[in-house]
């Protein structure tokens, strides 16, 4: 009679073949690979540095970008899992700044390859009607809003391609004619916005992505992330871990971009 009581002998493990060491490596490489895999070709993080785009992007909020949104080099099977969009006006890009091209700007795109535009009042007028825009703001005055840039002459020395297609209207103004795969872009807070009226459009391939989520806001300054210096730095890391609860604007968190 079998004892249901009786213990089973114990089934000896098979001997390791791969050491502890080898296998957390092993997993540190992968996720690594994964991580480097999406920030370069999937998504990318960015932080807002400056209040050009308020009050739809704040100084210190964390963004996601989407790389591929608006990239030309995927193919039709990438294009199916990934899909893509077309640039439209209105939209929000981030891309390389032609004026620097290790820093990379967020800021919507208000004229489109052939647009004829025009600023006056503070008003912006593609192909002579007014542009209506909900988003905007006046707040500053570092950057003047009228195009061309009146108070800033030296500038067309700086960056002449910007001015190369303007157009006389009858009343003596002038008009900007975007180039074909080139985008105007400026930034919401007009007044406070270093964008195209100041080193022209952007083209196309310098385009990143398209700003998805806010998935961290921070209430923060420009200086905390322009003040160069390790030191500065460091301070400021430790700041933000003691600050990161009250600090932390918990509504705009996951927001998505618009």
């Amino acid at each position: 009679m079998i004892n249901p009581f009786k213990r089973k002998p114990k089934v000896p493990k098979p001997p390791r073949t791969v050491s502890v060491g080898r296998e957390y490596f092993e997993l540190i490489a992968e996720v690594l690979i994964y991580v480097f895999f999406v920030n370069t070709f999937l998504l990318q993080s960015f932080v807002i540095p400056t209040p050009s785009m308020e009050s739809t992007l704040l100084v210190g909020d964390h963004l996601l970008v989407d790389k591929v949104s608006y990239s030309n080099s995927i193919s039709r099977i990438g294009n199916f899992m990934l899909p893509q969009v077309k640039i439209k006006r209105g939209m929000i890009v981030t891309f390389k700044a032609p004026p620097d091209m290790e820093k990379e700007y967020v800021k919507r795109v208000i004229g489109m390859p052939g647009d004829r535009l025009r600023i006056a009042d503070k008003k912006v007028f593609v192909n002579g009607r007014m542009l209506p825009e909900s988003y905007t703001q006046f707040k500053g005055d570092e950057y003047p809003g009228e195009f061309p840039p009146q108070s800033h002459y030296e500038w067309y020395f700086q960056f002449p391609f910007a001015l190369r297609k303007t157009q006389k209207n009858a009343d003596g103004s002038m008009d900007y004619v975007v180039p074909q795969r080139h985008y105007f872009c400026m930034g919401d807070n007009r007044d406070n916005s270093f964008d195209s009226r100041y080193w022209g459009p952007v083209p196309f391939e310098y385009v990143v992505g398209r700003p998805w989520r806010i998935y961290w806001s921070y209430e923060s300054q420009t200086e905390e992330y322009l003040t160069p210096g390790i030191i500065y730095k460091i301070k400021d890391i430790a700041l933000t871990i003691i600050r990161f609860f009250s600090h932390t604007r918990w509504e705009r968190t996951i927001k998505a971009i618009e």
